[in-house]
C-alpha cells in the first residue's frame, strides 16, 4: 500500500493527521489552563486531576469492547464515531458547567480517541517500509497540536476571556476533521483489503478468538506496560510544568508558553529525528538514545534554577521524548500479527490513557502535601522503568541479522 494506491490514501493520510492535531491541541490544554481550571471551580490539586482520570475511564471502556467493535462498524465508521464522542467532550467542557459534568465530557473524549487512535495507528503503519514515515508524520502533528493550543489557551487567559471557551475552537477543528474523515474513508474497506492479508490466517476472525489471542502474546503487555509510563512521564511533563516553574522558578502567567515548547519539541522530534533513527539505529536503538537524552535535559530542567533555562531545557526534553511512540508503534505493526494489531495497540492505548491520567493525578495528590517538584523525580522513575520494559522486549533487529546464539551485549543493543 502506498500514498496513492488506493488513489484515497492521500486525503486519508491528511484527514488522519488533522484529527490527531485536534487530539493533541485537547491532550495539551489541560496543562496550561489548570491554574485557571482550579481558581473556576475552587478546587485542590487532587480534584482538578480528576479530568485526567475521566479520560482513562473512557479508554478502559473501549478496550473491553474493542473486539466486538471491529466486527459492527466499519474503519470509515469507527474513526468518525471517535469524533463525535470528541465533540461531545468539547461541547460539554465549553459550557463551564458543573465540574463532574466537565469530568464526564472527559470521559466522553477518552472514549473517542480510545476508538479511533489505534485504528489510525494500524493505517498509518500500513505503508510497508514508509510506514514509520507516515507515523512520524501523524504524531508530529499530535505534538503541533499540542504546542498550538497553551499558546492560543494562555492568549485567552491574558485577554480575560474564560477559560472554557477555549474548547469552542476545538469543537469547530473537531468538525472540520469529522466531515474529511467521514468522506476520505468511504469504501476503505473495499480498496484496501488486498492489504488486510498478512499470514496469520491460523488466528481466525471470530472476535473472541482474536481477544484471546491479543491477551496471550507477551509482546501485548509489554507493549501496553511501556505505552502506560511512556504516557504518563509525558503528560505530567507537559501538565505540571507550567505549576512547577510557578511555584519554584518564580515565573508569571506567561510560564503557559513553556508547556507549548515541551509539546512543540514533541512534534519537532517526530518530525525530524523518527525517520532518520528508525532508518539508521532500528528502533530498539532509537528508543534507548532518546530515552537517556530526554533524562539528560529532564534532570537538568530540575537542577539549574533559571526559568529561562529550564524552558529551554525541558523542550529540548520534549524533543527526545517525541520519538518513542512512533517507534515503538513501528515495532509493534512489525512484531504483532496484523489480525490482532488493532485489539493489542488498544489495549497499549487504553494502558496509555491510564498512565496519562494516573501519573498526573499521583503528581497533584503529591503537589498537595509535599510540592509540585515532584513532578522531576516521578519523570525520572518512570522513564527508568519505561527502558527496562523496552530492553525486555526481543531483539528482533539483531536476531534478524545474526544466527546463533545472541550474547548479553547483542540482546539489549
Amino acid at each position: 500500500m502506498t500514498l496513492r494506491n488506493p488513489p484515497k490514501n492521500f486525503w486519508r493520510v491528511i484527514a488522519i493527521s488533522i484529527w490527531i492535531l485536534v487530539l493533541g491541541a485537547a491532550d495539551a490544554t489541560p496543562g496550561a489552563l489548570l491554574p485557571q481550571i482550579e481558581a473556576y471551580y475552587s478546587l485542590s490539586y487532587s480534584l482538578t486531576s480528576l479530568i485526567w482520570m475521566g479520560n482513562a475511564v473512557g479508554y478502559v471502556f473501549v478496550a473491553c469492547i474493542a473486539s466486538k467493535l471491529d466486527t459492527v462498524l466499519t474503519l470509515r465508521n469507527l474513526l468518525t464515531l471517535g469524533t463525535v464522542c470528541a465533540m461531545m467532550m468539547y461541547s460539554l467542557v465549553s459550557s463551564g458547567t458543573k465540574f463532574p459534568v466537565i469530568v464526564l465530557g472527559f470521559v466522553c473524549g477518552g472514549i473517542g480517541s480510545g476508538v479511533g487512535i489505534s485504528r489510525a495507528n494500524v493505517f498509518l503503519s500500513s505503508f510497508g517500509e514508509r510506514s514509520s514515515m507516515y507515523l512520524s508524520i501523524g504524531q508530529s502533528a499530535y505534538g503541533v497540536g499540542a504546542t498550538i493550543s497553551p499558546l492560543i489557551a494562555t492568549g485567552f487567559v491574558g485577554a480575560d476571556i474564560s477559560w472554557h471557551f477555549f474548547y469552542l475552537v476545538l469543537l469547530g477543528c473537531m468538525m472540520v476533521s469529522s466531515i474529511m474523515i467521514f468522506i476520505s474513508f468511504s469504501g476503505s474497506e473495499i480498496d484496501m483489503a488486498p492489504w488486510e492479508n498478512d499470514g496469520s490466517e491460523d488466528i481466525p476472525n471470530d472476535h473472541k478468538v482474536k481477544l484471546k489471542a491479543a491477551l496471550q502474546t507477551k509482546a501485548t503487555w509489554l507493549f501496553a506496560v511501556f505505552v502506560f509510563v511512556y504516557q504518563g512521564a509525558e503528560v505530567s511533563m507537559g501538565g505540571w510544568i507550567v505549576t512547577y516553574l510557578l511555584d519554584y522558578r518564580n515565573g508569571g502567567h506567561v510560564v503557559g508558553y513553556v508547556a507549548s515548547g515541551f509539546w512543540g519539541g514533541v512534534a519537532l522530534g517526530r518530525f525530524i529525528l523518527v525517520r532518520p533513527l528508525h532508518k539508521h539505529l532500528g528502533s530498539r536503538r532509537s528508543v534507548i538514545v532518546c530515552s537517556l537524552m530526554s533524562l539528560l535535559f529532564v534532570t537538568l530542567t530540575w537542577v539549574i534554577s533559571n526559568v529561562v533555562a529550564a524552558g529551554v531545557f525541558v523542550s529540548l526534553a520534549g524533543f527526545f521524548v517525541g520519538p518513542n511512540y512512533p517507534i515503538m508503534v513501528t515495532l509493534a505493526s512489525e512484531m504483532l500479527p496484523r489480525k490482532i494489531q488493532v485489539i493489542s495497540l488498544t489495549i497499549a492505548s487504553a494502558f496509555g490513557s491510564a498512565g496519562g491520567a494516573f501519573f498526573p493525578f499521583l503528581v497533584g495528590l503529591l503537589s498537595q502535601q509535599v510540592g509540585a517538584f515532584v513532578i522531576m523525580p516521578m519523570f525520572i522513575v518512570l522513564y527508568c522503568v519505561m527502558l527496562l520494559l523496552w530492553i525486555c522486549l526481543p531483539n528482533r533487529e539483531r536476531r534478524l541479522r545474526t544466527t546463533g546464539e545472541l550474547s548479553l551485549w547483542q540482546k539489549l543493543w
